[in-house]
């Protein structure tokens, strides 16, 4: 298995067959590896230098003083918004808060992060270092609506691909339910890693797509069907796409969401610290209250109906402390 890549820009610029045939690559890839790799996407985001300064962004955000990061700490899965100290989060496919308790501390996620919804949410406010950086927000909110314009045309090719009709999600993902998560791997112990840590610990997204940007130090590996890990090199100037459970859940097991992990990346490198690496994730979801139960022409359905909000939060409520 090997996570393809595919070019998205005749999808965003082509003919209505030059869609029609990269539709078809999206939805093959989406249903047998369920991850993929798609250049010539900037355009949806409005050019290159978007993802360079969300980079830097994520840099500068994660250098600031531990006393103002943890200001803006993390404290609900229901609001699902601001700052996650190394160590809180642990990602797994388990579903009890017990589980999750003994996985920590058998192998803890060796990273930080930054959790960023829509910011005119009047329920849950997103949280900002407004006097250390205060051009954070305005870049994150930025940066948040060009990912949801990527993602709905993620979804639309999706549609298309499955016989939907391009426009078949739009009304079921415009609210804008979605969480940028910026992350940050510190520099940590070689044999932490090696003695059974991880950088991200195994694990299925939740939501419809993931769109992430790495940066090229690697580490990202997917698993096959027989179980094992394969490395999902990097790409420059490429953005992953993976499908999430909500999406599995909701095309009746046609589309695939793939088990996934952070390690060491692969190579000679035998320094005593792991290098640092960066990468910025969008976690796209359906409008909340969309009630998620088969698709049509995708067979007997395999699933209850679930709400969108319902599930998410029953997960990441098990994902925190």
């Amino acid at each position: 298995m090997s996570v393809p890549t595919i070019d998205f820009g005749p999808f965003l610029h082509g003919t209505q067959e030059e869609k029609e045939a990269v539709a078809k690559e999206l939805f093959d890839a989406a249903s047998t590896v369920g991850f993929m790799m798609l250049k010539n996407f900037h355009s949806a985001i409005g050019g290159k230098e978007k993802v360079e300064e969300a980079f830097d962004k994520t840099k500068q955000f994660f250098q600031l003083p531990m006393e103002v990061k943890d200001r803006l700490a993390w404290q609900s899965p229901e609001s699902n918004r601001g700052y996650v100290r190394q160590g809180r989060e642990r990602v797994t496919q388990a579903i009890t808060k017990e589980e999750v308790e003994a996985l920590r501390e058998q192998a803890p996620d060796y990273k930080e992060t930054m959790e960023i919804g829509k910011d005119y949410d009047s329920v849950w406010p997103n949280m900002w270092p407004e006097e250390e950086f205060p051009e954070f927000k305005d870049w994150a909110n930025g940066f948040f609506e060009s990912c949801h314009l990527l993602h709905v045309e993620i979804m639309s090719a999706l549609a298309l691909g499955m016989g939907l009709g391009a426009s078949f999600f739009d009304s079921m993902i415009d609210q804008k339910a979605h969480n940028l998560r910026l992350l940050n791997y510190p520099p940590v112990a070689r044999k932490l890693i090696e003695g059974g840590g991880n950088r991200a610990g195994s694990h299925s997204d939740y939501g419809s797509v993931t769109l992430l940007f790495q940066d090229l130090v690697g580490g990202l590996e997917v698993q096959d069907k027989q179980g094992n890990f394969i490395p999902a090199v990097p790409v420059a100037e490429t953005v992953v796409v993976n499908i999430g459970d909500l999406l599995q859940r909701w095309s009746n097991d046609v589309l695939k969401s793939t088990i996934h992990r952070v390690v060491l990346p692969s190579g000679d490198d035998k320094s005593e610290t792991t290098p640092q690496r960066n990468s910025i994730a969008f976690f796209s979801n359906p409008n909340l209250h969309q009630m998620i139960s088969c698709l049509p022409g995708t067979g007997e359905a395999k699933y209850e109906p679930v709400e969108c909000e319902e599930y998410l939060v029953r997960r990441l409520t098990a994902t925190y402390v």
